[in-house]
């Protein structure tokens, strides 16, 4: 799209907000940009300029399921790291998960009153409902996440089960999607601190390996003979069980070699 085409059409956003007070609905951005497909940056660029001119989104439901591509989320979650057989499974997940009919809000809102007032069986049926219903929506919000240290797989794994458990412990306060969005957002952010807290664990544990061994050799080469841990210990001040656990590992991998 041409610079001035694009800007054309945020004007045409622009003037649509003013006659609708100010806000614009998810069909009048689209019909701002007619037989135009937007790139990410361009729909970035529409929402920093909605944002700008404090126009709101009227319309906009965050787990609005048609908004996701399916297809390409096989290709995208993968990029050829992980084995065939998961790549499959992960296919097969959104193919089944293309034919769950999306909920709407005429649903929703029924949904929401037999899991807070219905009978047992009903309170089961509609958390179920819930849940089928806004599976998509979990991977919409997995894919903004993509890219920080967790598979997309992980991710939507981590969402699903936070919008079972939330839809299991809303109590009516406040809307339902308002509460199970901020659930699945907390999931995921955990993981992916979890993830770095472990690759950074990882790093610190390469990092006193390398230590302990380096100081083995400048022991050897000292002393003539091989250093006990205890003394490793002394030398470097890493705990004597770890400095034993390293020796362990080292010397495992080098009969390995021999092998």
């Amino acid at each position: 799209m041409q610079n001035e085409s694009f800007l054309k059409g945020l004007n045409a956003i622009r003037n649509t907000a003013a006659l609708k007070r100010g806000t614009v609905g998810v069909a009048d951005i689209l019909a701002a940009f007619p037989g135009t497909e937007l790139n990410d940056e361009q729909v970035a660029l529409i929402y920093d300029y909605l944002e700008r001119e404090n126009i709101t989104l009227e319309d906009y439901e965050p787990h609005d399921v048609n908004t996701v591509g399916l297809d390409e989320l096989a290709e995208e979650a993968w990029g050829g790291g992980d084995s065939e057989r998961e790549q499959r499974l992960f296919e097969m997940y959104l193919d089944d998960l293309a034919a769950v009919p999306p909920i709407s809000t005429a649903e929703e809102e029924e949904l929401r009153g037999l899991l807070l007032s219905g009978s047992e069986e009903e309170s089961r049926r509609a958390a179920e409902r819930l849940t089928e219903g806004n599976l998509r929506w979990v991977v919409q919000i997995a894919r903004d996440y993509g890219g920080r240290g967790v598979p997309l797989p992980d991710l939507i794994q981590e969402g699903n089960l936070a919008l079972w458990e939330s839809i299991q412990g809303y109590g009516g306060e406040g809307e339902l999607d308002t509460f199970l969005e901020r659930s699945i957002h907390k999931a995921m952010k955990a993981l992916i601190r979890e993830a770095g807290s472990f690759e950074k664990m990882e790093d610190e544990m390469a990092a006193m390996a390398n230590r302990i061994m380096e100081t083995v050799k400048a022991w050897e080469e000292e002393t003539g003979r091989p250093a006990s841990a205890a003394e490793i210990s002394a030398r470097t001040g890493i705990p004597e069980s770890k400095v034993e656990e390293v020796l362990r590992e080292s010397a495992k991998a080098i009969r390995n070699e021999e092998k």
